[in-house]
């Protein structure tokens, strides 16, 4: 009796292993099915994405917005030899790059906007300075110190800078400066802009060295390097607030603002120049 018991529940234990090879092999086939037809879904996508006029970009779905130094014409003569293409083989870095390489380009911004939209954004160069440059002529340059343009008479009245360095090959669209000018140069820019009542005729770079000159009374400031800068200039408030004279009289000749402790001003007589600490 035992035995034949024994014998029953080996062959159930086979039919349950059985059942389960069988449950097992259904759920496999039915995660290929699965795999199986996600594959295509995705590979039709994909050749939705690469074939389908619905997702091409074409001209008539770009839309730029320009500045007056890069045109919406020179934009779409860039891009529209591209075009019609499908959103996913848009060559958005190439156009990106060749964007800003335009001298008067500082950024540019290209989205694309799901099914077919392309949105480009040109963002250029804000006027900030004059300089001789040689070859190039008077040219505009922006806060980066990198001439964009040849200057025009309405530029007359920007400050113009004065490099005295004969190391800078110049070209349109390259900084004139390496970054400690240029950090500096701004940093004079900012002081301008908080005081708008101060005319600069010039900012002149000397090496690693930095000065700027008023324009009504040509008085010279030397800021010496970069180090330290926003503090010297608040010592140049100080003697503003002492001496208002220094903006308008022709009396005086610099305003040294090399020591990190103190500013001196120095002017001229007939005999020799003199110092004066305030």
């Amino acid at each position: 009796m035992a035995r034949v018991a024994v014998r029953q529940d080996r062959v159930n234990s086979n039919l349950s292993a059985t059942r389960l090879r069988t449950k097992k092999r259904k759920r496999d086939i039915s995660k290929t099915v699965v795999g199986v037809l996600i594959s295509v879904l995705i590979a039709q996508a994909i050749a939705a994405l690469y074939y389908s006029p619905f997702f091409a970009v074409t001209a008539e779905t770009v839309t730029v917005k320009s500045t007056p130094l890069c045109p919406d014409s020179i934009v779409r003569s860039l891009v529209q030899p591209d075009l019609p293409r499908s959103v996913v083989r848009l060559p958005v870095q190439r156009w990106n790059d060749a964007l800003e390489n335009i001298p008067a380009v500082k950024s540019a911004s290209i989205v694309i906007r799901f099914p077919n939209r392309l949105n480009v954004r040109i963002v250029e160069r804000l006027p900030c300075l004059n300089a001789d440059l040689g070859t190039l002529g008077m040219c505009v340059l922006d806060s980066d110190l990198i001439p964009f343009r040849v200057a025009e008479s309405g530029d007359n009245n920007l400050p113009t800078v004065r490099l005295q360095s004969a190391d800078v090959v110049p070209e349109l669209g390259t900084s004139i400066g390496d970054k400690a000018q240029v950090a500096g140069v701004n940093v004079i820019l900012e002081w301008m802009s908080n005081h708008p009542n101060i005319a600069v005729s010039s900012i002149n770079i000397q090496n690693k060295h930095l000065a700027f000159t008023f324009r009504s009374s040509d008085v010279n400031v030397l800021l010496g390097t970069p180090r330290r800068l926003e503090e010297k200039l608040a010592s140049l408030d100080i003697l503003l607030n002492k001496r208002p004279e220094l903006l308008t009289s022709r009396k005086y000749s610099s305003v040294n603002l090399f020591s990190d402790e103190y500013p001196a001003l120095v002017f001229r007589s007939n005999t020799s120049n003199k110092i004066a600490v305030p």
